[in-house]
């Protein structure tokens, strides 16, 4: 039997409306939806948002990721996830992983897929772009990131304000993901570089909990949410 298709849905930052058309299309008409949740909750935030689009037909599994940094931990979980997801295709059903924003911007996916080749390796595959959490951000904000001959610049800020300090003076923009553990050091980097005026940072943007905030230093002493990141530069 011919393995079924594989699809990376991106699904937008968060609001239902910026889902694209071509992700709608597959939502519809795969059979088997698979949404990545925490280990400590049950909660797709991407399945929130695609819900109605998904046919009642349609199975919805979810796929336990830890949070966690131990790699050998990590390891066996994209194993054990990927052997489910090849386990569906085998049988000829197409299937959708669900993503935030865009699979190829700092999404589950890329790992998965590159697991699920292991059992399938000619699988076809399409990943279907979204817009990106920097994006919607800038939207929301009505901020130009780039023009003319400017840079832009994507960084983690797992590892605090490393990417700040190294970054930060070559980029005119600068945009950082994953900011929420590191915030204090994120903000010490930004005023050793005397950028802290250009930050503005912006929590789960796209869903009802959006929060701005144009002050960067309001975030200090605060545990922001995970779905939180900071645009350095750009013009309003």
């Amino acid at each position: 039997m011919k393995p079924g298709k594989l699809y990376g849905v991106g699904v937008g930052p968060g609001d239902p409306k910026l889902i694209t058309l071509r992700a709608a299309e597959v939502l519809r008409q795969v059979h088997h939806l698979f949404v990545a949740a925490s280990t400590r909750n049950s909660y797709s935030a991407a399945l929130s948002v695609v819900r109605p689009h998904v046919p009642e037909k349609a199975t919805v599994e979810r796929l336990d990721f830890p949070m966690t940094k131990d790699r050998d931990l990590l390891k066996r979980a994209w194993e054990e996830n990927a052997r489910r997801v090849a386990e569906i295709l085998k049988q000829g059903k197409d299937v959708a992983f669900l993503t935030l924003g865009d699979p190829s911007l700092y999404s589950t996916f890329g790992y998965l897929y590159r697991h699920i080749k292991k059992h399938l390796p000619g699988l076809e595959c399409e990943f279907i772009p979204g817009i990106s959490a920097f994006q919607a951000a800038a939207a929301r904000l009505k901020l130009t990131l780039v023009e003319g001959e400017e840079s832009l610049i994507l960084a983690s800020g797992a590892e605090g304000g490393r990417a700040v300090r190294e970054l930060g003076q070559r980029a005119d923009t600068l945009v950082l993901y994953k900011v929420y553990r590191r915030v204090e050091d994120i903000l010490e980097a930004l005023e050793e570089i005397g950028r802290t005026k250009e930050a503005i940072a912006i929590t789960a943007c796209g869903f009802p909990e959006e929060r701005i905030y144009e002050h960067i230093e309001d975030l200090r002493r605060q545990r922001p949410p995970y779905f939180t990141l900071i645009l350095v530069g750009g013009r309003r």
